[in-house]
């Protein structure tokens, strides 16, 4: 029932994507309007459509954005919405995601993904879309993010319950080195009589670091997945980022090459981009562990993006049942979805290596499975 009421929902965002579309173009931009003469209807469009829904007008101008992106850049994911294949929310990811692009490129891109189902949870969908985008414009993705490098900031909000929040826009490799320094202080600074959760001591470290409070040293690893003919230059696909996801080519490249990078091999399937297998133990050796956690790269329950990092790892076949130590029997599961396991009340099985298939106790069938790391253009 709740997914014939998702399908109905996604048929009527459809209609109205269309019928805002449609309003859009009868209001043309006023003379001098540059902005309006790009987005391609008036800046005062959407004033009349937040009056009608009681809404903001800057969130109805940016409905209206959206309407006209997706009915004149992206016919198929328009139509896929309309057929239940997808939600509002992966339109809005694929909008997003290719606005940078001209029509072809973007067409090229929602055909890709679009072909390849869409099951996968929204923000593994816009991942698949990221992947795309890198693969068909490398060149043009370098730059934006050679542009966006001077964006980066640090702002503040204020929250409720004399609370406040902290953020930071800042380039991905950047991003994910603070935080897995911040996150390995936070595990080490944790003892027997620490009742602070592990959220609350990332956010003691952080404040320690900022207002001078010294830690000691911590490991700390950032793994970059780059294809060999990336690496060489041979070829522009994207490569990946622990904990981030895809990243352009150049960057790929600049991260590898870097004076502080250290190398960790992972062997990929020249064809398809699936990682390789490896041999059988009881517990999986640190090899292993890194090559499921490099597989995977999330907690494998459908939608849970817990990295896999910080997953147990599981045999999907327990060992009383006969189930052997491999890389086909082993899964990272978040503590959650572990016990969701082990409980019984959910059954998973791993019919292909990274192909995992969970059974509710409806009788109903989810899959969950990695995307490639190799997205290059045919």
């Amino acid at each position: 029932m709740d997914g014939r009421i998702a399908r109905e929902l996604a048929r009527l965002e459809a209609w109205r994507l269309r019928v805002r579309a449609r309003f859009a173009r009868l209001r043309p931009p006023l003379a001098g309007d540059r902005e309006g003469a790009e987005r391609g209807f008036s800046e005062f469009a959407g004033d009349e459509i937040a009056a009608v829904a009681r809404s903001a007008p800057a969130a109805a101008g940016r409905q209206l954005e959206l309407a006209v992106a997706v009915v004149d850049r992206l016919p198929e994911t328009l139509a896929a919405l309309e057929s239940g294949e997808i939600d509002l929310d992966r339109v809005r990811a694929m909008a997003d995601v290719t606005k940078s692009l001209d029509v072809s490129q973007a067409r090229t891109v929602e055909n890709r993904v679009l072909a390849r189902g869409a099951r996968a949870s929204c923000p593994s969908f816009r991942a698949a879309v990221t992947r795309s985008v890198l693969a068909v414009d490398p060149d043009g993705a370098d730059q934006r993010r050679r542009r966006r490098e001077r964006d980066r900031h640090v702002r503040t909000r204020a929250k409720e319950d004399g609370m406040g929040e902290l953020s930071a826009l800042l380039p991905a490799d950047r991003m994910v080195a603070v935080y897995r320094r911040i996150d390995a202080l936070a595990r080490d600074a944790g003892g027997p009589d620490d009742e602070r959760s592990i959220g609350e001591r990332r956010a003691d470290v952080l404040v320690d670091l900022v207002m001078g409070e010294r830690h000691g040293p911590v490991a700390t690893e950032v793994s970059v997945v780059v294809s060999l003919a990336t690496l060489m230059g041979l070829s522009t696909a994207p490569g990946e980022l622990e904990g981030y996801g895809p990243i352009p080519a150049e960057l790929a490249r600049e991260l590898a090459h870097g004076s502080r990078s250290s190398w960790r091999r992972i062997v990929t399937d020249p064809i398809d981009g699936s990682v390789l297998d490896v041999g059988d133990r009881r517990h999986p050796s640190p090899a292993m562990a890194r090559f499921v956690r490099a597989r995977d790269r999330t907690c494998v329950f459908p939608g849970c993006l817990k990295p896999a990092r910080d997953c147990d790892l599981d045999h999907t076949t327990s060992r009383a049942e006969g189930g052997k130590t491999r890389v086909d029997n082993t899964d990272p599961l978040c503590r959650h979805h572990h016990r969701l396991k082990h409980a019984g009340i959910w059954i998973l099985s791993q019919p292909v290596p990274g192909h995992h298939v969970w059974t509710s106790q409806t009788g109903h069938q989810f899959v969950s499975e990695p995307e490639p790391y190799l997205d290059e253009v045919v």
